[in-house]
């Protein structure tokens, strides 16, 4: 696969994607504990039909790892995208992110919504809680310094397999393993900037009512029923945006995409076709 991994020029913060397939573009944005190959059963699956990208972030190698810590933010991962789309000559996307990609995908959506086409948000909101959101915000500095201390395999062992991913290790342990391997192998100044950066510094989207109800693109929520930090913000975004659509994985954690493959890939295949047929009959 390395052979197929490109990087932009040119951009502040230059970013490695995979580009396959041909057909509309969907671009991935991957949460904290991935990168682009943790799209890779989704790329295989839709790019017979769909223009697939998937990028690491920046702070994730083979992508830019800037040291200067005010580098990273919210607001850096949706103008990445914007970017990443520019570069590409993309003018319109369906964007899916998981997680704290999910979240990135979330806030493009009213920030730049003439860009984008439809958006799949997966996993996301962890940390916008009613209750414990300080809590969940010093764990994700704590885990930032024990990166720093331990070394990136050290620090996230226990991170890896929080509650939220067992279901992944008791379904697919040749996977999590895959999994934990390709985590453990990220840069660690690149993760611990990013924990405090992104992680621990954006704001909740219980916050953001306002904006979430200015989203128009057709908006497709996916949740695993075991992933509970997930579960308040995803009710409260599917609630807010007008006509998003939600579907909840059974026995499921927070990995989604990969704990179930063959369900997430029909569902977001599902999904993506519709609004497609709705664009060709649109006057």
């Amino acid at each position: 696969m390395d052979t197929l991994v490109r990087r932009t020029t040119g951009l502040p913060v230059n970013l490695a994607y995979l580009d396959a397939g041909s057909g509309p573009p969907v671009i991935f944005v991957h949460e904290f504990a991935g990168d682009l190959r943790s799209w890779l059963p989704q790329v295989n699956a839709l790019s017979r039909r769909y223009r697939c990208i998937a990028y690491s972030a920046r702070g994730y190698t083979p992508s830019d790892v800037p040291t200067d810590p005010k580098a990273y933010g919210w607001e850096f991962a949706v103008s990445d995208l914007i970017a990443l789309m520019d570069f590409l000559k993309i003018d319109q996307a369906h964007v899916v992110g998981l997680s704290m990609g999910g979240y990135a995908v979330v806030t493009a959506g009213w920030m730049h919504p003439q860009r984008i086409v439809s958006i799949s948000a997966c996993s996301a909101g962890s940390g916008s809680v009613s209750k414990g959101r300080e809590e969940m915000i010093a764990s994700s500095r704590a885990l930032a310094d024990q990166i720093e201390r331990d070394g990136i395999r050290g620090g996230i062992a226990e991170y890896a397999r929080a509650a939220s991913r067992i279901p992944f290790l008791e379904k697919d342990p040749v996977g999590f393993d895959t999994f934990f391997e390709q985590f453990a192998g990220h840069d660690a100044l690149g993760s611990a900037l990013t924990l405090r950066g992104f992680q621990a510094a954006r704001p909740s989207l219980l916050d953001k009512g306002k904006e979430l109800a200015k989203v128009r693109a057709p908006v497709m929520m996916m949740l695993g029923d075991r992933d509970s930090g997930c579960v308040e913000p995803t009710l409260f975004m599917w609630q807010t945006i007008p006509g998003a659509t939600l579907a909840v994985l059974p026995n499921s954690g927070h990995c989604i995409n990969l704990e179930e493959p063959e369900v997430f890939n029909r569902l977001l295949l599902d999904f993506l076709d519709r609004v497609e047929s709705q664009r060709s009959v649109r006057p």
